[in-house]
């Protein structure tokens, strides 16, 4: 290292130092930045103010874009509501005249199960709803039963299918015999506290027991025809295309 006169760019005497081989007074070569002068994007153009008639025509496009229909929805629609009907009416007039095992035996009540297991929760909960409506107009059970079971039956079935249990005889046997028990529990406590003059006992024997009978009996119908009419649905399209 070299000591150089003084400069006054370079402040006092003996105290600038700059290696050997490089001319005094020469600035080191370092790393310089340069501000880059670059143009700014210019600011977009204000929009033309909008009719509001435009804002809801727009706005209806995009729903309408948004909103499609599928073909085998429509379709599963279909079938699930010509159930519904055909078993409200079968349940309300000709099994509540034959009175098997001395009791009216709740066909809809599979069948909310059944579309649960084979569609899962949402189908099972929506067809759950319909049914308690159409049967509670058509006076087919009792006071408050339907609320309490049908739609928590189609999602609750639809979900332990989905994330717990598959899809086979023994699960299916297993949640219709549970919602069996679980409606004659509650027919058990709406009979005993609205019919007057009736012991626990004679509710159990006369009311529960026939009940819970009739429904795991003819629970096999509604659970086959929605295992054969909903089968189509779960095929594949190289499926269905070799099967023709």
């Amino acid at each position: 290292m070299t000591n150089i006169p003084n400069d006054p760019r370079r402040g006092r005497a003996g105290r600038n130092y700059v290696r050997a081989g490089r001319p005094a007074g020469q600035r080191p070569v370092g790393r310089v930045r340069y501000r880059q002068n670059a143009p700014r994007p210019a600011a977009p153009e204000p929009e033309a103010p909008q009719k509001f008639t435009e804002k809801l025509t727009n706005k209806f496009n995009t729903w309408r874009l948004s909103f499609s229909v599928n073909g085998e929805d429509v379709a599963k629609t279909a079938i699930i509501a010509f159930f519904i009907i055909f078993f409200s009416v079968t349940q309300t007039t000709l099994l509540a005249r034959l009175r098997p095992f001395g009791a009216t035996p709740d066909l809809l009540l599979p069948f909310v199960v059944a579309v649960g297991v084979s569609e899962r929760e949402k189908w099972g909960g929506v067809t759950g709803l319909i049914s308690a409506f159409i049967i509670d107009a058509l006076g087919g059970v009792r006071l408050m039963l339907l609320p309490l079971l049908y739609v928590p039956a189609g999602i609750v079935c639809g979900l332990l299918t989905t994330h717990r249990f598959r899809d086979s005889f023994s699960v299916i046997a297993m949640y219709t015999l549970v919602t069996s028990v679980l409606r004659s529990v509650i027919s058990v406590i709406i009979g005993f506290y609205t019919v007057h003059g009736i012991t626990l006992k004679q509710t159990v024997l006369h009311i529960a027991l026939p009940e819970l009978l009739a429904n795991i009996v003819f629970a096999v119908i509604p659970h086959l025809l929605v295992r054969l009419t909903m089968r189509p649905f779960h095929k594949t399209r190289a499926e269905r295309t070799s099967g023709m």
